[in-house]
């Protein structure tokens, strides 16, 4: 039932409240719907490219270069907070007065998350990843004039990113969820 605590009510019908956040009441189809249907870069993109679909890459790339599987599944569930908080693009996040406050909510939502899931600590292999990828969807789907801080020292990936439908991000990055959290335990 709605609360006056700020809660939002998720697509399995659960109440979240993303800014005191109980572990419980996190559910994977729930992140795996809201990033499948969260366009990236605030929806500053010549196409719909999802949070789902990036963080799908992300684990890919992290398992191709050594990541365990437990690491893996870190990586995938990197942006996870993003389904109850949304993707507030970078220099938002990172270069205005509204980064603070996001970043303390964010930081409690990450917590949760990884308790509810029991997830590893992210790899540090996965942020330079997570930045090249960054820089190869820079390419690919927005305006490559003017400097990004954020990709300074960081090269696109050799790969080419066909941007996959909501329904198809929802279903690969459920089955790379499932396929990770088996292969840790």
């Amino acid at each position: 039932m709605p609360t006056a605590d700020g809660s939002i009510q998720t697509v399995s019908g659960r109440w979240v409240n993303p800014l005191a956040p109980d572990p419980e009441s996190i559910v994977i189809e729930d992140i795996a719907q809201a990033l499948a249907n969260q366009c990236r870069f605030g929806g500053h993109s010549r196409v719909f490219y999802s949070v789902a679909q990036h963080s799908t890459i992300v684990a890919e790339v992290c398992a191709e270069r050594g990541a365990s599987p437990a690491e893996a599944l870190a990586a995938l569930l990197h942006d996870a907070g993003e389904a109850y908080l949304v993707d507030l693009p970078h220099p938002l996040k990172h270069r205005s007065e509204l980064g603070p406050p996001y970043k303390k909510a964010e930081e409690l939502l990450e917590e949760a998350i990884r308790v509810r899931f029991e997830l590893v600590p992210q790899p540090a292999a996965m942020k330079p990843v997570d930045r090249s990828l960054l820089a190869t969807e820079r390419r690919a789907f927005t305006a490559t004039n003017g400097r990004w801080p954020e990709l300074e020292g960081f090269e696109p990936l050799a790969i080419e990113i066909e941007p996959w439908e909501p329904p198809r991000a929802r279903r690969e990055f459920l089955q790379r969820f499932e396929r990770l959290d088996a292969a840790r335990r």
